[in-house]
């Protein structure tokens, strides 16, 4: 699967997207389970939110814009999806890549 995924530097205020192929095929994926085989596999650079609690949809503060439609991370599944385009939530203070605070 395609995952463009919306970045930024704060030390140079830099912003930029950088696309990613990521395999979904081993099971029934959800972004966050994407966003971890990116770090993990292909990019330990990227920025996003998670904690213990994450896959249950409680807390909302993995929520991004997925497609352009707010979602939560953890339990958003990849499989509704051909491709997914991955930004911070633009009502928030952006802190990193999919980092933000309320």
């Amino acid at each position: 699967m395609k995952v463009d995924v919306h970045r930024y530097d704060p030390e140079s205020g830099r912003k930029w997207i950088d696309t990613y192929e990521v395999c979904t095929t081993e099971r029934s994926m959800t972004v966050m389970d994407v966003l971890e085989q990116i770090s993990s596999n292909i990019d330990n650079t990227l920025a996003f939110y998670k904690h213990s609690v994450c896959n249950h949809g409680i807390c909302a503060r993995c929520a991004i814009l997925v497609n352009g439609r707010a979602r939560l991370a953890c339990t958003e599944l990849v499989s509704n999806y051909e491709s997914i385009s991955l930004a911070p939530l633009a009502n928030r203070s952006l802190v990193r890549d999919l980092v933000t605070r309320r």
